[in-house]
């Protein structure tokens, strides 16, 4: 019998070893690690942000960069006028109505993060906050100007405290090149412990799709450096892992649209998913004729000429002199990260890699021109939490939702299919001119003045 017992022993023994080295092996090797498929992603419901004003500003038409604290299960969110303020994750809530969506509380009211060094960025024009990231005790964060002509752009992130009333911001930083911040100054996400070796750092950084295309990446980017460098650096190395370029355009054209990229492609959010070998892009995507000119919902007018001479192009989103491929898609692109790790090794060229999935998918909630503000990823429990911008209208206000995706695991519902419907489009594309219910009047002359005298109002 004790024969036996010590041979169960030895086995169990023996499993656990077996076991152990699987688990130490995938993490010194994790290019056997699996990739992640749109079928492990699921949808765990959402939550409305504050509507409180605090510190002077609030979430209306704000909801951009976002960032996860892990520390306080909390997420930093931006605002319109480029503040940040850090809200409590409540419960979550699968609903198609709003109003039964929770509202999350504020941890930390509005504070402009950068103290004032944003406009060491914006020499070629306004600047604004485009990403986030927490790691330790610190927050990080980049800046772009958003129309920058001239690629004057040559600094663009920084460091600060995440308790955001404290002062001492580091930064801003040069990362990576002289004159191609246009690739780095957007999203950032955490590279998780197993491939930090592989890649060569503790984080990425990326930017798409701003005008100017010659200057930032015809789709998604990511490269790889240490946010501590900001702290020690007046220019922080980085090494690319991918990227596209207008000579090295792999993805497509700017002035063309396809399911992949075109000019109307926003990416504005990126995770590297821990457990895995895979690195998700979240963003839109038009996947329609691409039209540049004036937007219009009225489609006999589409393709024909204007009064300013230029292009009148079918967009019921939107009446902006821009780029347009309508309809639009939320999306989401999917790389396998021992592609990225053959960038870094030398063996490939950033331009040279491609998705292995991309996505189109829906929220529980429409909203019209299709825009997201970024996301954070909690890797710990594995949830994307998604800001969709615009989305949740009340009164004079249009406040962001926050979403959930969960990815693999226990899932969630299915994630809601693209939405596909038309919108109607109108007989006259000229702007509705708003009711005047009220109006005030100042005379150029005091009264009483003789009769036929000439009063002027204004």
């Amino acid at each position: 019998m004790w024969k036996q017992r010590y041979v169960f022993v030895c086995a169990l023994i023996a499993c656990f070893v077996v076991t152990m080295f699987a688990s130490l092996s995938a993490q010194s090797d994790p290019s056997t690690l699996p990739l992640i498929q749109f079928a492990d992603l699921s949808y765990l419901g959402g939550f409305r942000l504050p509507d409180q004003f605090i510190n002077g500003d609030g979430f209306t038409l704000g909801g951009s960069p976002v960032a996860f604290n892990p520390s306080r299960n909390s997420l930093f969110i931006g605002t319109r006028a480029g503040n940040v303020a850090e809200v409590a994750i409540p419960s979550l809530v699968n609903s198609n109505v709003i109003t039964q969506l929770p509202f999350a509380n504020f941890l930390q009211g509005f504070y402009e993060p950068t103290e004032g060094t944003l406009a060491q960025v914006a020499t070629g024009g306004p600047a604004s906050i485009t990403g986030l990231l927490v790691s330790g005790d610190r927050l990080y964060g980049s800046a772009s100007i958003y129309y920058d002509a001239n690629n004057t752009q040559r600094v663009s992130h920084y460091s600060r405290s995440t308790t955001l009333s404290t002062p001492g911001v580091m930064g801003m930083r040069q990362v990576w090149e002289d004159a191609h911040s246009g690739f780095v100054s957007g999203y950032m996400s955490a590279v998780p412990p197993e491939w930090q070796q592989k890649l060569g750092g503790s984080a990425i950084t990326g930017q798409c799709c701003l005008p100017v295309a010659w200057r930032t990446s015809w789709g998604p980017s990511a490269f790889v450096f240490n946010p501590a460098d900001i702290a020690s650096m007046a220019k922080v190395p980085a090494t690319p892992l991918v990227y596209y370029s207008d000579s090295h355009p792999t993805l497509g054209s700017w002035d063309h649209s396809n399911p992949t990229f075109g000019g109307t492609t926003q990416i504005t959010g990126v995770a590297v998913i821990a457990g895995s070998r895979t690195v998700l892009f979240v963003g839109r995507n038009g996947t329609g004729p691409f039209c540049y000119g004036n937007g219009t919902n009225n489609q006999s007018l589409a393709g024909t000429t204007g009064p300013d001479g230029a292009l009148w192009c079918y967009d019921p989103t939107s009446t902006a002199k821009a780029q347009h491929a309508y309809p639009y898609h939320y999306q989401l692109w999917a790389y396998d990260l021992n592609e990225l790790a053959a960038v870094k090794a030398g063996l490939k060229s950033p331009w040279q890699v491609l998705p292995y999935g991309v996505w189109s998918f829906g929220l529980p909630f429409p909203e019209p021109e299709v825009r997201l503000g970024g996301i954070g990823y909690d890797a710990s429990r594995q949830i994307i939490y998604i800001s969709q911008l615009y989305a949740d209208q009340d009164g004079y206000g249009y406040r962001p939702i926050i979403h959930a995706l969960k990815v693999g695991g226990v899932p969630g519902a299915p994630l809601p299919p693209p939405d596909t419907s038309t919108l109607p489009p109108i007989t006259n594309s000229a702007p509705s001119s708003p009711v005047i219910t009220a109006l005030a009047l100042t005379a150029n002359k005091a009264a009483p003045q003789a009769a036929g005298t000439t009063i002027t109002f204004s």
